[in-house]
This record gives structure tokens, C-alpha cells and sequence, in this order.
């Protein structure tokens, strides 16, 4: 884009969306201030306008993508049925596909090394709220004899990482031509297949038999 393009007051979120790019291929701690006014088509002298340095620029960067996750996934559980916690969990792991689909450079830049320890507090605080609440749901879902007596951790590292998973290999294009409606299929079958995992023996649609006895 030509340097005369910009107004004054679209400058700004320009040069976070070209940082986004340049971290996207760069990583965090390898991009520059100038790598980034060429992408956005501006001078150096005029990124410092807007940010002081490097750290400042990369703190706009990761409140801009905390920031769009977090309401990603508070829309997401809003739609999700209040009284049923598995359900809004599920609806959560789903989100998060859904976004790193539509925000591919937001979801690669989010999980650059790095990028956490510069969100600003409120996205922090924040993105604690976010995974507090999964904890809830899956409290919420045991007390309610709808998952297995497992450890807390032990599931919700599991979900994270099957999910982050799936996000990644689709943005990575692992997976093919992934577009956003068959990447909520996707999203759809892993959660279901990992709560289906996650209930009681006796409640397993899949193999709702009791365990055969050893062989002596």
C-alpha cells in the first residue's frame, strides 16, 4: 500500500495487522519496527509515531488478539445451554477453531513465544477468567455424573491440547481446504469423540459393556 494511504488515524491498527504478519513469519523476538513498516507500506519514522518501541507495538499486538479471542469465546458460551456445562465446554473448544480459522494470524501470533508475557493486565486477567471457567464446567459436569471422576488438569489438558491441536493443522493446511463450515465439523466430531471419552463407563454410548474379566 502506498505511504500516502493511510490516514493519520488508520495508521495505527495498519501497523498492528502488518506486525501480525511479520510475527506470523518471524516470531516475537525476531521481528523489527522496520520490518514491519515495510509491510504496512510507511516509513520507520512513523511507526514510532504510534509505538515507542518494539515491546510497545508488540503489547498492542497481543491485546488486539486476546482481546478478539476473549470475545470469540464469551459469544460462544452465550450460545451454549446455560444449564448444561459439558455443552459449554464443548461450545468453547469449538470457538477456538472457529477463530484460528477466521483470525489465522491472530491464533499463530497468540501461541508465538513470547507473545503472553506482554498482554496487557485486563486481557491477562482476562484469559485467566477464560480458563477458570472451563475448570467450572468441567467441575460442574462431574458433580453432575455427566464425565469421569478424573483429574480436573489431567482433562482439561487433554481437550486443550486435542483442540490446539486440530486448530493448528488446519491453519497449517495438514488438513487440506479446511473453510470455516467444515472446520466447525471438524471442531464438532473432536469434541465429541473426547466427551464421549471423558463420561462414565456406564454412560458410554460407544461400549457401554462392562470390562471382560482377566484370563488366569
Amino acid at each position: 500500500m502506498a505511504k500516502s494511504a493511510y490516514h493519520h488515524g488508520n495508521l495505527k491498527p495498519a501497523l498492528i495487522a502488518a506486525a501480525l504478519k511479520e510475527i506470523a513469519h518471524e516470531g516475537p523476538e525476531k521481528f523489527s519496527l522496520r520490518g514491519v513498516a515495510r509491510r504496512a507500506g510507511v516509513s520507520a519514522p512513523a511507526v514510532y509515531r504510534h509505538f515507542k518501541d518494539k515491546d510497545d507495538l508488540l503489547a498492542a499486538v497481543a491485546a488486539d488478539c486476546y482481546e478478539r479471542f476473549g470475545d470469540a469465546i464469551v459469544a460462544s458460551a452465550e450460545q451454549a445451554p446455560p444449564d448444561d456445562p459439558l455443552e459449554q465446554f464443548r461450545a468453547t473448544g469449538i470457538a477456538v477453531v472457529q477463530f484460528a480459522v477466521a483470525h489465522p494470524e491472530h491464533y499463530r501470533a497468540m501461541n508465538a513465544p513470547g507473545l503472553y508475557e506482554r498482554m496487557p493486565a485486563e486481557q491477562r486477567a482476562a484469559q485467566e477468567g477464560f480458563v477458570a471457567a472451563q475448570r467450572e464446567s468441567l467441575a460442574a459436569a462431574q458433580a453432575a455424573g455427566k464425565i469421569a471422576n478424573l483429574p480436573l488438569d489431567d482433562i482439561l489438558l487433554t481437550a486443550t491440547t486435542a483442540i490446539t491441536g486440530l486448530a493448528h493443522a488446519i491453519i497449517e493446511g495438514r488438513l487440506g481446504d479446511v473453510d470455516a463450515k467444515r472446520a466447525t465439523q471438524l471442531a464438532t466430531a473432536v469434541t465429541k469423540v473426547l466427551g464421549v471419552g471423558f463420561w462414565p463407563r456406564e454412560k458410554n454410548p460407544i461400549d457401554p459393556r462392562e470390562p471382560k474379566p482377566r484370563k488366569r
